[in-house]
């Protein structure tokens, strides 16, 4: 039998020592549970902002070597420009013991080396042309890769059912650009996944890649998801935009000699 106790939080009633555990293990054992079968990369959040000189990365949740970290407040770090590629990661540092307390800390830093470290995360990259200013905002699918001033999410992980995969907001921009054409039906099948806004697993966006180009399933990276998903949204569009029923019915008209 498994039973579950829940502790009643009432005025002036004392916690027990049973009470107290049944809090903690909710506290921090539920999300680890869900999210066990899910890799490394960004769960949720993690938005950025950009301004003059300063990147912000907004409240989120991320995944590193099996543990999950709470950014609760923003984080903010300078950035400068130097047409060369910098890197914004998450730093994770070695746990820590003190009174009783582990402690897991993390940094976020702007970094020119483009490797990633097994301690940190890739959040976004850019490259920066001197007098600008980044942006996070995109035109159209193909401007998440847009070399200069822009914020690059490509290479982002995206905590996904047992291997990282494209962040939601990337697939999620590639459906609302594909529904406004000719769609076959497995078109429609991933564009309404995609749509939900959802992280989409490797796997989903994989096989819908190989049926849709006709090509043998290979180990892609990021990048060369993003790319296919590219070469499929120009050919979608080639075939014109989606035709629409006219609501209203044509009036017909009788003439009496």
């Amino acid at each position: 039998m498994n039973e579950q106790g829940y502790p009643v939080l009432e005025e002036m009633r004392i916690l027990r020592t049973e009470a107290l555990k049944s809090i903690r293990d909710r506290a921090f054992d539920i999300m680890p549970l869900y999210l066990n079968d899910y890799s490394d990369g960004v769960v949720s959040g993690c938005k950025l902002r950009a301004w003059e000189n300063c990147l912000e990365v907004m409240p989120g949740i991320v995944k590193h070597q099996g543990f999950i970290y709470l950014l609760k407040e923003p984080m903010q770090v300078n950035y400068e420009a130097t047409e060369e590629y910098a890197l914004l990661k998450l730093k994770f540092e070695t746990e820590q013991h003190k009174e009783g307390m582990m402690y897991r800390r993390m940094s976020i830093m702007i970094s020119p080396n483009t490797q990633i470290e097994p301690n940190e995360l890739e959040i976004c990259r850019f490259k920066l042309k001197s007098g600008a200013v980044l942006r996070t905002k995109y035109v159209d699918f193909t401007d998440y890769m847009t070399e200069f001033d822009t914020v690059n999410l490509i290479f982002t992980p995206a905590s996904a059912p047992d291997k990282s995969s494209l962040l939601p907001e990337i697939t999620t921009a590639w459906a609302m650009e594909a529904k406004n054409y000719d769609l076959n039906e497995i078109d429609k099948e991933f564009c309404l996944k995609a749509l939900s806004k959802n992280v989409l697993t490797y796997d989903e966006i994989a096989f819908y890649i190989a049926w849709r180009l006709e090509i043998h399933f290979e180990d892609w990276d990021n990048l060369a998801l993003y790319n296919k998903l590219c070469q499929i949204l120009k050919d979608i569009k080639a075939k014109g935009e989606r035709r629409c029923r006219n609501s209203s019915r044509s009036r017909r008209e009788v003439y009496v000699d």
